[in-house]
């Protein structure tokens, strides 16, 4: 009787590697917001704006003067002697922002008789207000960062060495600009909470960068924030942009490269991200994570010299990870018993076959060992230690059948012998791997024909009566 085959199981490495991170809700403290004197439109709008603070101040916010306050400064900002002046965009961010602070406490109000909770009614109306105004009052900043950077500079150094180096004015300025960054981080959290994540994902980003000019510090959380918002928006070029920005500002983490290889893998750029996970092993070299993606890559490439110089490496830093080593096994096994490409037929044993085996015998039997919880993990490296036994005797029992009469006499019985050695240590570990998946028809065929291979026909019966049953 000649012996069967049995088709292995072929892994990959599974990357099951959590970065997500808890997003934290800034305060909402709210600072309020005075006028600064100038001449003409500008001083109209000081006026005006001041007015509209007074109403607020008495509760009762009448925005016919914040109307009024913001025409005079878009004129202001139309003349030519007063639209490149720094100060002047400092009066249109306050009067935008104040006019977005109303809106806020609109949303706040349209809240109160359905959300009783005041944290919770605040992130809802954070993440339901429109961010127009609260956008022109950004763009002001970056405009007067642009043409006024002393100015900014004195802001900035008010802001983290004390705002009593600063003059009234300024001082004034400054709290709108620090209130803003806290605004920022709350409107994130909001849009998070709202599930926004597009919108989540460019306030965390705006956070992060408003504490980095204002502050001079960089700010990995709300740049982290950005990214993982991005990634659960789905949006890949998002990912792409604000992953990069962290790396290029060389606050990176493991999951920024991680981020930009998943992202450009969806894009269906794989040079892309193979290079990410380059550069993200250069600069990482001790990250699992990374070692795991590039791995993956290396099998998926069929570069197995390469995926098993990782998971040498890998096994080293986790000797308790029986995936390592089922993977690591079942290149070896390969490698000992390779096929045509095109045909799947079997190709001569290599001349390191005994070595070859033995490291596959080592590695899927040191998987097993481990007794790893995953049951697919345990099926395979039982499975194909017992596959790869079955196909060794069967090799052996085929050459004892191919050979001439002269030299069946001198060799036949020991190929004989040794084929039913093998066949005989593949049955418990098919065995074992039944009492994984008890219901596994490739696992009861191959145990059916083993029995009746080394003449246990009684265990061959009632195999095959279970499997008849199973139908």
């Amino acid at each position: 009787m000649f012996g069967m085959y049995i088709e292995k199981t072929n892994v990959i490495l599974i990357d099951i590697n959590n970065h997500m991170k808890k997003i934290a809700i800034l305060s909402l403290a709210l600072l309020p917001l005075f006028g600064i004197s100038q001449k003409s439109k500008v001083q109209t709008a000081w006026r005006s704006l001041n007015d509209y603070e007074a109403t607020v101040k008495d509760g009762k916010p009448d925005v016919v003067y914040l109307n009024k306050a913001k025409e005079a400064i878009d004129i202001a900002l139309a003349n030519e002697e007063t639209k490149n002046q720094g100060k002047t965009h400092a009066y249109k961010a306050r009067i935008s922002y104040a006019q977005y602070q109303y809106n806020l406490m609109q949303e706040l109000k349209k809240l109160e008789a359905t959300t009783p909770d005041k944290n919770e009614r605040a992130m809802l109306a954070y993440g339901n207000v429109s961010l127009t105004d609260f956008e022109a009052a950004n763009d002001e900043l970056n405009k007067i960062q642009e043409l006024d950077p002393k100015f900014m500079e004195t802001i900035k150094e008010g802001l983290t060495k004390g705002t009593s180096m600063l003059g009234e004015d300024d001082v004034k300025f400054a709290l709108v600009a620090q209130q803003m960054k806290m605004e920022s981080g709350n409107i994130a959290s909001g849009k998070y909470k709202a599930k926004k994540y597009d919108e989540a994902a460019d306030y965390f980003y705006k956070t992060g960068f408003m504490n980095t000019m204002l502050y001079k510090v960089k700010d990995t959380s709300n740049f982290y924030n950005a990214c993982v918002s991005a990634a659960k928006a789905k949006n890949n070029a998002k990912i792409l942009e604000y992953n990069k920005k962290m790396i290029d500002g060389k606050i990176a983490s493991p999951y920024n490269y991680e981020s930009m290889f998943s992202a450009n893998i969806a894009k269906g750029d794989s040079a892309a991200a193979i290079e990410s996970l380059r550069k993200g092993r250069a600069a990482f070299p001790n990250d699992m994570g990374l070692l795991t993606q590039e791995t993956n890559q290396f099998l998926a490439k069929g570069k197995q010299q390469e995926a098993l110089n990782n998971l040498k490496v890998a096994s080293e830093k986790d000797p308790t990870n029986a995936l390592f080593f089922l993977v690591s096994g079942n290149i070896y096994d390969n490698w000992a018993n390779p096929k045509d490409k095109t045909t799947g037929k079997d190709l001569d044993k290599p001349a390191n076959f005994e070595e070859l085996f033995k490291n596959a015998e080592t590695n899927y039997a040191k998987a097993i060992e481990l007794k790893p919880t995953n049951t697919e993990l345990l099926y395979n490296s039982l499975f194909n230690l017992g596959a790869m036994y079955n196909n060794y005797g069967g090799y052996l029992q085929n050459k004892a059948s191919g050979l001439t009469i002269a030299e069946a006499a001198k060799k036949g019985k020991e190929l004989e012998a040794k084929s039913q050695e093998y066949y005989k240590k593949a049955i418990p570990h098919l065995e074992q791997a039944l009492t994984v998946k008890p219901d596994d028809r490739a696992t009861m065929g191959a145990l059916r024909k083993l029995y009746l291979l080394t003449g246990n026909e009684a265990k061959g019966k009632e195999m095959n009566e279970k499997m008849k049953a199973g139908k």
